[in-house]
């Protein structure tokens, strides 16, 4: 079996885009639900810190889910990705969570680096991302440190019509 080729940035991007536009959906009626629930209000305190602790349990159970066992988000299936770990075999959890836990404090450092040190470190959060331009293996920073690939994997119908000709 041949490995599958590394998915190209723009596919990546493509992927995350559309992954955005569903992650709106849940963002906001997890955070409908929590608002309606403790009557959070957006003031810094105790009930947004638990909002931001919910919304970050949630989106890991979401990630994790669909990354583990060759599962895919329909962004993935839209786009034909899938991800792998750095011999070809589909994620366990352990990894799919790795991945997760090592994305999201790529994409949360330069927040907090803007907000306590500098508004310009907020151009950081593009480096795990587009890292994809330049690795050996089109691999985003955050696939490096977490031993996966992002490939691209034509849906099962491409497949047999290619290999029946």
């Amino acid at each position: 079996m041949t490995p599958l080729p590394s998915a190209h940035p723009w596919r990546r991007f493509m992927g995350s885009c559309y992954e955005g536009i569903l992650l709106f959906g849940l963002v906001w009626f997890v955070g409908y639900g929590y608002s309606a629930l403790t009557r959070l209000e957006g003031a810094p305190g105790l009930r947004l810190s638990g909002f931001q602790l919910v919304l970050f349990v949630v989106l890991g159970i979401y990630f994790t889910g669909f990354w583990r066992n060759g599962y895919r988000t329909l962004p993935m299936k839209t786009v034909s990705l899938l991800l792998v770990d750095r011999n070809g075999r589909p994620l366990n959890t352990g990894r799919a969570l790795a991945r997760y836990l090592a994305a999201t404090l790529m994409l949360t450092l330069p927040l907090a680096a803007a907000h306590y040190l500098h508004p310009a470190a907020l151009l950081l959060i593009l480096l795990p991302a587009g890292w994809a331009w330049v690795d050996s293996d089109r691999q985003a920073l955050y696939d490096r440190v977490a031993g996966t690939r992002l490939v691209h994997s034509e849906p099962p119908a491409a497949r047999r019509t290619a290999t029946s000709r």
